[in-house]
């Protein structure tokens, strides 16, 4: 598997260089780097917009209470494909093309699915809870009183408590809300 891996990163290279040399001597320089430029643009793009919607579908399915199978396996394609833009070449622009469009990253889950789905056993189970199933849960538990004592603690560096300032009297001696006092001794009226 390593030789595989490590034959792919000395092979695409050459290839993706060998493809450019190649669109460069038939179209001219400046063009075949504008076409590179312009599919990193368009894989940002994309990126960008799908990255987001394929988002909110996938948050759709869960809230909905089914699988975001389908949803996910779009979201890694979709970023995959956006990403193949993303990256200078020809060959890795077309592979991200491919991922894009719907029926073929429909013939993408079809061939994953066939390659890699006897590698995984696929367990499922529901649970719901209802409001009186929560209540009944909740009933089993044990209510406790914990008894505490509340401690001042000061920040003065001399030990000493801080002073609060007084509270404002209550009673019949307080002012009345529209006899109100100001800083500067004026009574409202």
């Amino acid at each position: 598997m390593w030789i595989f891996i490590l034959a792919l990163l000395i092979v695409w290279p050459i290839a993706e260089i060998y493809v450019m040399v190649l669109v460069s001597q038939a179209i001219g320089f400046f063009w075949m780097l504008t076409l590179v430029f312009l599919s990193a643009v368009a894989g940002i793009l994309v990126l960008r917009h799908r990255g987001r919607v394929h988002w909110q579908r996938l948050r759709g399915a869960v809230s909905e209470r089914r699988p975001p199978a389908r949803e996910a396996f779009d979201g890694v394609m979709i970023t995959t494909g956006a990403a193949l833009l993303i990256l200078p070449g020809f060959i890795t622009s077309g592979l991200g093309l491919l991922l894009l469009f719907p029926p073929t990253r429909y013939l993408v889950r079809v061939v994953v699915f066939f390659l890699f789905a006897g590698r995984f056993k696929v367990a499922t189970s529901t649970a719901t809870w209802t409001a009186s199933r929560y209540g009944d849960y909740r009933s089993g538990r044990q209510t406790y009183d914990v008894d505490g004592e509340a401690v001042d603690v000061t920040d003065r560096p001399d030990g000493m408590p801080t002073q609060l300032p007084p509270a404002p009297p209550t009673g019949p001696e307080s002012p009345s809300q529209g006899d109100r006092e100001d800083p500067a001794g004026r009574r409202d009226s």
